[in-house]
């Protein structure tokens, strides 16, 4: 009896674009059960699809990788060697609901939400962080959901070390890793390999962020970064109350009171897991509101000390900063009578 064969442990999930992996979708369609691997790729450069973002072909690896992501989340089957559509009722449904080479509307966004927060190796590899029982769905992740923490081994080491060890290796390539995502109650995922790595916090991690099934902030580098389930049950009226009470808190003899809106944001966003877009646009909104009992301080250079050695993190700390005409602002001041206009 020969050897038996090693079971292929490799992740699927890695970063793509859900506007191609639809349009690849109603390419499968169009040609059921007619094209191979080779042939789907062929198509889909044709059609302009599996391109790269200066409009060149994909290279055959983020071309199978694209499949590899259609295969995993069951949109599509392979019989024979060849491609054919999912008969199950979500992905139909998403059919339905999408045009080709059209930007997905939201009812088929959530669709797809739904089939990647119900399929298994998503669940496994990410989302039963934020979740204390194994079985949810959905509205189960939006309404029961807590947030997560990121911390990299990078992060127990001071600036200034790595910036000397920077500087000694600079001809060497560093793998990244590991990457551990913890959630308040101490249960972890910890990514070691490159393969998880890629699959989980570079794949299914940001399928989520940029489909707004969670969102993510950072106050500084040191801190690391913060990841949340939404609740899209969004209430202005739950937000006055966090500031109201921030007010009442106040013991000073001063009339108005400052709070820091990266501080004031995070709080809110981990208590009441609203999008960080929501909370900053309510706040303008409380601002013209109340335009005599409300100001912003202005502060451009407010990211100078809070710089971080990775590419793309100032853009999450940005975040939690009003940003209107140039200026980030950085500080919100009520007025304390505020109290007596504010309704509810």
């Amino acid at each position: 009896m020969g050897e038996k064969m090693k079971e292929r442990k490799t992740l699927w999930m890695r970063y793509v674009n859900f506007e191609k992996i639809k349009d690849l979708l109603h390419i499968v369609y169009k040609n059921n059960a007619s094209l191979t691997a080779g042939e789907l790729e062929k198509k889909g450069k044709e059609e302009e699809i599996l391109l790269r973002e200066d409009g060149k072909e994909m290279s055959h690896s983020p071309c199978y990788h694209y499949r590899k992501v259609m295969e995993g989340l069951g949109l599509v089957e392979v019989k024979e060697k060849c491609y054919r559509v999912s008969e199950k009722d979500k992905v139909r449904r998403l059919l339905q609901l999408t045009e080709i080479k059209k930007p997905m509307p939201e009812d088929a966004k959530e669709v797809l939400r739904e089939i990647i927060v119900e399929n298994e190796d998503c669940r496994k590899n990410f989302f039963d962080i934020f979740m204390k029982k194994n079985k949810y769905n959905l509205y189960e992740l939006r309404t029961y959901g807590t947030y997560a923490m990121v911390k990299t081994k990078s992060m127990e080491e001071s600036i200034e070390s790595r910036n000397k060890r920077g500087r000694a290796k600079v001809r060497k390539k560093k793998r990244v890793g590991p990457i551990i995502i913890k959630n308040p109650t101490g249960k972890e995922i910890k990514l070691e390999t490159q393969d998880s790595i890629h699959a989980i916090y570079w794949g299914v991690r940001l399928w989520s962020f940029e489909l707004g099934l969670t969102d993510e902030l950072m106050i500084n580098f040191k801190e690391g970064r913060i990841i949340y389930p939404i609740n899209t049950n969004f209430s202005e009226n739950e937000i006055t109350e966090e500031i109201i009470e921030k007010i009442k808190n106040d013991n000073t003899d001063n009339e108005w009171v400052s709070l820091y809106l990266p501080l004031l944001t995070k709080e809110i966003a981990l208590k009441k897991r609203f999008a960080i877009s929501q909370i900053k646009k309510f706040l303008h909104v409380l601002k013209r509101r109340y335009p005599t009992f409300i100001t912003f301080t202005p502060s451009s250079t407010v990211f100078i000390d809070i710089k971080t050695p990775f590419e793309r993190q100032d853009e999450v700390i940005r975040r939690l900063y009003l940003f209107k005409n140039g200026y980030f602002y950085s500080h919100l001041n009520i007025y304390k009578k505020f109290l007596k206009e504010v309704k509810l």
